[in-house]
């Protein structure tokens, strides 16, 4: 989680490239040029395949989550002439959503990951410290 959510710039360049007059295109041409993750790659397989007349849907079909898909439509749609400033406002408030369950859920998982260390490294080394001079001293008793 080094950065935003591939989706959610995405779909801000989209919204800032509208709010500047520009077609959604320019702002998401813009993200694309930054961007090198799979998310890209799978949008620009979309853009090439709607720019050759071809069936874009199978490409969108590819892309793992269906956040990434309803970008990728609301741009499809937005290339086709439809307006998507709503769409693309419902967008953001649900990635958001998701982008906020997912970090309270690593942050919930967080204390079980840090006990790991402890059970699995620092506990037998406890029990080494207690259980070491016991069975040291039971074993000079037992070789006498």
């Amino acid at each position: 989680m080094e950065d935003i959510a591939p989706p959610l710039a995405c779909l801000f360049e989209m919204q800032q490239a509208l709010r500047n007059g520009e077609p959604a295109r320019a702002g998401v041409a813009r993200w694309l040029r930054e961007s090198e993750d799979d998310f890209a790659r799978d949008l620009k397989r979309a853009l090439f395949a709607w720019d050759q007349g071809a069936d874009w849907r199978p490409e969108a079909q590819k892309m793992r989550s269906p956040y990434r898909r309803a970008v990728c439509d609301a741009l499809m749609r937005s290339l086709g002439g439809q307006s998507v400033q709503a769409r693309l406002e419902e967008l953001r408030g649900e990635i958001e959503l998701a982008c906020d369950l997912e970090i309270r859920r690593h942050v919930d998982l967080l204390p079980l990951r840090a006990m790991m260390p402890l059970l699995l490294l620092e506990f037998p080394a406890f029990l080494l410290l207690i259980f070491g001079p016991l069975m040291s001293q039971l074993m000079e008793e037992v070789s006498r």
